[in-house]
């Protein structure tokens, strides 16, 4: 590998929502061994508040000489929610398009309304040499305060563990997920189907396939995830936290996309 070339790349989908900030701003603060270079794509499925000029304004300045943003805004979306072709309520075919479309082979995928610790990128790096796929444990937060809450020991903790395991094997969320796109080609795809009529379970679909491959875990919790009282799980979610001495409701939750 050239030093013209990326170690790594995080493809973030947005539709510009406020969040995309902080998302974008834990991307930055991240550093690989040697100066190893970090892409970003950066997928835009919608600019429904006019806000993508303003928020790029504010953050191009900020990207460090190691990072490499690449914005991808077609100009439309994909997804059939905003009248596109593709099943994925949540960014259509953007996801499977930019894991393609990456200057690496391995791929972190990001939500913008999550985020990452300052060491998750070079801990999922770690993990995925000679596997498949990696993935680091989740933190839930705030996503209105950015508050870092409670470790999900419950839903995002791999392989035949955790409250998903009897029925879906076992679960890991996207935000924070590393994938060897070489090694996965056959998967791709399917970040751009649903798995049910509400147009999400993308994210079962992947995971269906990855329990089968070989994988690695960095054994920390790096990934901040933003709450959603609109999420149907979220009354388990506060069932949890209250069971690791963390009293928390949750405030409705700023551009919710449920």
């Amino acid at each position: 590998m050239t030093d013209t070339r990326h170690a790594l790349a995080v493809v973030l989908l947005t539709t510009c929502r406020l969040s995309l900030a902080r998302a974008l701003r834990s991307v930055f603060r991240q550093r690989l061994a040697d100066g190893a270079r970090i892409q970003v794509l950066l997928g835009v499925d919608g600019d429904p508040h006019g806000r993508l000029q303003a928020l790029l304004a504010a953050l191009l300045p900020e990207c460090p000489a190691h990072v490499t943003l690449t914005l991808i805004n077609p100009g439309y979306s994909t997804s059939r929610r905003h009248g596109g072709p593709h099943a994925s309520f949540y960014g259509g075919a953007l996801r499977s398009a930019l894991t393609l479309l990456a200057d690496s082979r391995v791929v972190v995928y990001l939500d913008d309304d999550d985020w990452l610790k300052e060491e998750h990128c070079a801990a999922i790096l770690h993990a995925i040499e000679g596997k498949s796929w990696a993935f680091s444990y989740s933190i839930y937060a705030d996503g209105n305060t950015g508050q870092e809450l409670c470790v999900d020991g419950i839903e995002s903790v791999g392989v035949g563990r955790g409250i998903y395991a009897e029925r879906f094997g076992g679960f890991v969320r996207p935000s924070g997920l590393a994938i060897d796109k070489l090694r996965l080609l056959h998967l791709v795809h399917l970040w751009s189907c649903a798995a049910f009529p509400t147009g999400d379970g993308e994210d079962r679909l992947v995971f269906e396939q990855l329990r089968h491959e070989p994988h690695g875990c960095t054994g920390a919790a790096t990934v901040c995830c933003a709450l959603d009282p609109n999420d149907a799980l979220h009354a388990r979610r506060v069932e949890f936290m209250r069971s690791q001495g963390v009293d928390y409701a949750g405030a409705a939750k700023i551009e919710s996309s449920r």
